[in-house]
């Protein structure tokens, strides 16, 4: 994913968590407000596994996103939060959960 695609500002994610709106699914949650430009956040609790598994989680979910951002309809910022029982999911599932949670918003057609 792009530099000028992340979230990196803590007060952007609690913004975000404060005045947007949030869809669920399995094993992820994508938190959303309107915005400018489209930026991603990715948050991967401790309670997912150790340090290798919660990187791997991000790196699967910033790939993922990364083919997702060009087909986006909708500017806005985005944190993606990962639930447990990702840590057993394949790049395949996660991404189809990803793009089934933006096209429950409208926001992939």
């Amino acid at each position: 994913m792009k530099k000028a695609n992340r979230l990196t500002n803590n007060a952007s994610f609690s913004y975000i968590y404060k005045h947007g709106k949030a869809v669920h699914g399995a094993v992820l949650a994508v938190h959303f407000v309107v915005a400018g430009s489209i930026k991603v956040g990715i948050s991967v609790s401790k309670k997912i596994g150790k340090s290798v598994i919660r990187s791997k989680v991000k790196r699967r979910i910033k790939e993922s996103f990364r083919h997702i951002i060009p087909l986006l309809s909708a500017k806005c910022n985005y944190v993606v939060s990962a639930k447990e029982g990702i840590a057993e999911k394949d790049f395949a599932y996660i991404d189809k959960e990803l793009r089934a949670l933006l096209k429950r918003v409208k926001h992939l057609d």
